[in-house]
């Protein structure tokens, strides 16, 4: 007997593991009667359950193989109630996701709508209601001028978009200039049309701040999204976006997913930012899907940031995007003086591990004796970069991945920021038994411990994936810094992006070379990017503000663009005609093909298998626009164990690339090696 003469009928799932494939399940009439599209269902999966997701109505047949029997088939354990099922455009945009991104779709399904959101890895199902009371609106800000023919341009867009047209703003603004306040408005006049907002950030750090200033703004409850939150309070929130009464959210990138009902606005802060680009798992790039997203939902897109990225500036070449600029800081605010300190010539403090010019740390303890604060950024976290031994040269490196151990000195531990590895640090070289180990190179860790001996009135806070191991710890730092209870904040990237901090008078960039001496052609525009943002972060009070940049390289075109000696226009031009000469993005479209191995023969032979069979396809197929570089071994050869080797898929035809990509994938599964492809990597390393 089959399943349709028995009344049952068959549904495909999406589960959310790294396969390709879609699961048939058998499911009661009953049950099937609430099932759509974005239905999420519990089923049998081997010798455990797991919550899937429909993705199509049940059907009375399905087309399954010749020789497979119906009655063979597992059965849904459970379906999930319909009001809980992804949202339609939701579902479009996940299924949009999967096939530009190559990514298995249950996995996708799976980062849209996670588990937590749907109450189902807390003991309580029922989401509790949004609390009554509405947060104090407090007085909107008068605009400048210049805030005003940019709101006037934006809102003339924002009128557009009914007519069934994309429209992207880039609001390009500097540091400073009241992007935020713009964002407000544009807010406001959504809202009073019945639609709903959505605010991007690329960090986790950054959502409360925004989160607070919106609810103020607005008198509305504005919801939280990101990977951070507590299980039930994602649960509520998800509820309340479902039912419509959560009606504005900030979030980092996954929030790009969550369920808002009848999106008019979203904004994507500090649009320029990497980390808008997952690494892992789903690799997809938030900023594009937001764009995707906003056309789907007639709504209007607006990309934030005083540092555009490249592909952004070249969508508005093409006429795509509408550039609007903010070039003035609001209030009329001076932007801060930038000071370059160059290392191989300035005398350096003696006997601490961060190359720290003398001149750097008397502007420091001016700064903090006229009673203001100042910010740190050091890229590195730790005590050092690592230990070696002085006697035999080793280096303490990780057991599991081609990397040297950092030294953290107050847990008393070499730590792998890759893996996880753990050791402690030992009392003699584990290679000749000499004790002559030195830490080498500067962290975040030895600043901290070193800034208050050598400035005795600092009070440091430190700012970095050690220090901050939970949302509340990140808000509770911030605040204490807001409400001067430190004078000093260090930190890692953390504290370069979005910050408002009004008595902040001076910034020091300890170490700028790491940034724009990084191997990739991204290099320069990144370290533009941060180090233009972290300078940003002086002077937003009353008191103008200085910046202090310490660099071997004091005639890079990076640190001459910041010091005004060259134009920022100039600078991106000769980075847009090397791009466009080599076929790079904006110009061309990359994909990244990683085959890994716990075998490094293993890993090398089948990515040059990979290759050879590309390399032929490209050539019976006339596939011109393509590129194949490698393979090589990845910038991390080796980690958790794991062999890497990479190709690199370069095209100015998308169709051609993701072709190839196909490919690829039919390949990997035919030699049962684990192989990632990442559509628009965020780097080539």
């Amino acid at each position: 007997m089959n399943a349709e003469v028995s009344g049952e009928l068959l549904v495909s799932v999406a589960v959310p593991r790294p396969l390709d494939s879609l699961f048939t399940y058998r499911i009661d009439p009953e049950r099937a009667a609430h099932v759509v599209p974005g239905s999420w269902l519990l089923v049998p999966f081997g010798r455990s359950q797991l919550y899937g997701f429909a993705v199509d109505f049940p059907q009375v047949h399905s087309r399954l193989p010749e020789g497979v029997d119906a009655q063979k088939l597992k059965s849904v354990i459970e379906v999930g109630p319909r009001e809980q099922a992804i949202p339609s455009d939701v579902f479009d945009l996940c299924r949009w996701t999967h096939d530009y991104y190559h990514a298995p779709l249950g996995e996708v399904f799976a980062a849209a709508m996670p588990t937590s959101a749907l109450g189902l890895k807390s003991g309580r199902r029922e989401p509790r209601p949004l609390p009554e009371k509405k947060p104090a609106i407090e007085p909107q800000h008068q605009l400048t001028r210049a805030q005003q023919d940019a709101l006037s341009e934006l809102e003339n867009m924002l009128r557009a978009v009914s007519e069934n047209s994309l429209q992207v703003a880039l609001l390009h603004g500097v540091t400073g200039s009241g992007k935020t306040e713009l964002y407000l408005e544009l807010a406001r006049q959504v809202l009073a049309a019945g639609k709903s907002v959505l605010i991007l950030a690329p960090e986790i750090a950054l959502t409360p701040q925004l989160h607070a200033r919106f609810e103020r703004a607005l008198g509305e409850h504005v919801g939280l999204w990101h990977s951070a939150m507590p299980d039930g309070k994602r649960r509520d929130q998800a509820a309340a976006m479902r039912s419509g009464q959560l009606r504005v959210v900030v979030g980092a990138r996954s929030a790009v997913f969550c369920p808002l009902k009848d999106l008019g606005l979203i904004v994507v802060d500090e649009e320029h930012d990497q980390t808008y680009k997952q690494e892992d798992r789903v690799r997809y790039q938030a900023r594009d899907l937001a764009v995707v997203r906003g056309k789907s939902a007639q709504a209007l897109v607006v990309l934030g940031t005083a540092t555009p990225s490249m592909e952004s500036l070249e969508r508005v070449r093409e006429g795509k995007y509408r550039h609007i600029r903010l070039d003035e800081r609001a209030l009329s605010r001076p932007l801060p003086e930038i000071d370059v300190v160059s290392l191989s010539e300035e005398p350096r403090v003696e006997g601490i591990q961060a190359p720290l010019a003398e001149r750097t740390l008397s502007a420091i303890r001016e700064v903090l004796e006229a009673g203001n604060q100042a910010m740190i950024f050091l890229n590195r976290r730790g005590f050092a970069a690592f230990l070696i031994c002085q006697d035999c040269s080793e280096v303490c490196g990780c057991p599991h991945c081609s990397i040297s151990l950092t030294v953290h000195k107050r847990s008393r531990e070499l730590r792998c920021h890759v893996c996880g590895h753990i050791e402690r640090i030992p009392d003699s070289c584990p290679q000749c038994r000499g004790v002559q180990l030195h830490p080498i190179g500067a962290g975040t860790e030895s600043l901290e411990e070193e800034l208050p001996v050598l400035l005795p009135q600092a009070k440091v806070l430190r700012l970095d994936r050690d220090q901050i191991t939970s949302a509340t710890r990140l808000a509770d730092t911030l605040d204490r810094f807001r409400k001067q209870e430190a004078n000093l904040l260090l930190g890692t990237q953390m504290v370069v992006k979005g910050h408002d901090f009004p008595g902040v008078t001076l910034v020091v960039v300890v170490l700028a070379d790491a940034l724009f001496r990084y191997p990739d052609f991204r290099a320069p525009e990144r370290a533009l990017q941060i180090l233009t943002q972290v300078a940003g972060r002086a002077g937003r009070g009353g008191t103008p503000g200085r910046v202090l940049i310490q660099t071997y390289s004091p005639d890079h075109s990076v640190i001459q663009v910041l010091e005004g000696k060259r134009a920022v226009d100039d600078f991106l031009e000769e980075e847009r005609a090397l791009r466009q000469a080599l076929r790079y993005p904006p110009f061309g479209r990359l994909a990244r093909v990683r085959v890994e191995s716990p075998d490094q023969a293993e890993a090398r032979s089948v990515s040059t298998q990979i290759f050879e069979a590309l390399s032929k396809r490209v050539s019976t197929e006339s596939l011109g626009a393509v590129e194949i570089l490698g393979p090589s071994e990845a910038f991390l050869e080796r980690a958790k164990g794991i062999y890497r080797w990479d190709l690199l898929l370069k095209s100015t035809s998308v169709r051609e690339l993701h072709r190839l990509v196909g490919g690829v994938k039919q390949l990997a599964r035919q030699a049962s090696v684990p192989v990632l492809v990442d559509i628009d990597p965020s780097g080539i390393g």
